[in-house]
């Protein structure tokens, strides 16, 4: 095999390949609408991971506080400086979905529960 019919094998192996997306979900409900750019932002790993990107701190509702989905998307654009690079610098597109807050609902007419009590202090007849 020619270096060039190498190259061009290469190429085409990561042409082939596209992009990836891998999404991970608890709930498919989200508080934002889809694609908010202000729930994605794009991370750069560098040395083969050596030097993780800066951990992100999504701004979700404090009184529910925690995510229902997160996204990763490599695009063939990053997959290409990947390989250009030996995998020096790697980039991904992180995108995330914060959980809605979801207020405790009591029933409708039944008014708040009773505490309950301990087996102990039951009275027996």
């Amino acid at each position: 095999m020619t270096p060039f019919q190498a190259i061009a094998a290469l190429v085409l192996a990561g042409g082939l390949s596209g992009c990836m997306t891998t999404r991970i979900a608890t709930v498919y409900d989200c508080d934002g609408v889809v694609n908010d750019p202000n729930s994605t932002r794009l991370v750069t790993a560098y040395f083969w991971g050596l030097k993780q990107p800066t951990d992100i701190k999504p701004p979700c509702d404090s009184r529910s506080n925690h995510l229902n989905s997160v996204t990763v998307t490599n695009t063939f654009g990053h997959f290409l400086l990947s390989l250009v690079t030996v995998g020096i610098v790697t980039k991904q597109r992180v995108s995330w979905c914060c959980a809605p807050y979801m207020p405790a609902v009591d029933t409708l007419g039944m008014g708040p529960a009773a505490p309950s009590q301990p087996s102990s202090a039951v009275r027996k007849p």
